[in-house]
């Protein structure tokens, strides 16, 4: 393949092919700009975040979905007008006995909000008002007159609730962004180590070059780590040690080769 990389261009694909397999296309990339080597990170984040993000995506669409059927389901009926919240059933009815999530609802107001004190987070729903322990020093109070006359019951809280899923966009959005930018700081942090290799070999290249490469020994990584979010797997302790290892690891070997092609002639 280093023969046929002088003469011919590479694809997107050619590029994170011969990255995974040891940056065999060193000699091409080191004829590019830099700016090329930056839209091949912006590709490959691109591709890897969207892959990535499936598994978290699905997942936050049946949480959102669970969600909605529980509150058809279980939620009694409910209205707040005027600044007053009017509820079917008997009262006190308690939601959630979760002692980071106890929820207690009670419209004749006979509940004590001293309750939530044997509770590390709570909330108490009253006729008038909302009490939120968010925890042992904090507390915030809603007033239903502050909706301001807005009548608001079960029926119109289930017509938006499945618009809670346009935060699933967000989140391919927000990983590729992960990947694009950890990619760019990841490439000068391996880059000035690149440096020191770089003067061991005498292969004599500026610190842009070896961002460049850099870049490209990312590839390896980004897929690994791909792998992990698809799999829902928890990353170990130093995970991203051995992450910066592994592109250093590449860097070096596509140095080593650089080396040995210039001792050849």
């Amino acid at each position: 393949m280093e023969g046929n990389v002088k003469k011919e261009k590479l694809n997107f694909w050619d590029k994170l092919i011969g990255s995974v397999e040891g940056i065999k296309h060193y000699e091409y990339i080191l004829k590019e700009t830099g700016g090329k080597a930056i839209i091949y990170l912006l590709l490959m984040s691109l591709l890897v975040g969207a892959i990535a993000s499936i598994r978290s995506a699905v997942d936050v669409n049946n949480e959102i979905s669970k969600f909605i059927q529980v509150y058809n389901n279980k939620c009694p009926n409910f209205q707040i007008k005027n600044g007053e919240l009017s509820v079917e059933g008997n009262m006190p009815m308690v939601l959630s006995k979760d002692n980071n999530n106890y929820v207690i609802v009670d419209t004749t107001n006979q509940t004590n909000p001293d309750i939530l004190d044997s509770y590390n987070q709570g909330i108490l729903i009253l006729k008038d008002k909302i009490i939120e322990k968010k925890n042992a020093t904090q507390t915030q109070v809603t007033n239903f007159k502050s909706f301001n006359g807005i009548t608001i019951d079960k029926k119109l809280i289930n017509e938006y609730l499945p618009f809670i899923k346009i935060v699933i966009p967000f989140i391919f959005i927000g990983r590729m962004l992960w990947y694009f930018i950890g990619g760019l700081l990841s490439a000068l942090f391996l880059a000035l180590f690149a440096l020191i290799v770089n003067g061991g070999f005498k292969t004599n290249l500026t610190y842009g070059k070896l961002y460049s490469l850099s870049i490209y020994a990312l590839t390896t990584p980004f897929i690994i780590d791909m792998i992990f979010k698809i799999f829902n797997i928890n990353h170990f302790s130093y995970y991203w040690l051995v992450y910066h290892i592994i592109a250093f690891a590449y860097v070096c070997f596509a140095l080593y080769r650089l080396k040995n092609s210039k001792e050849r002639g």
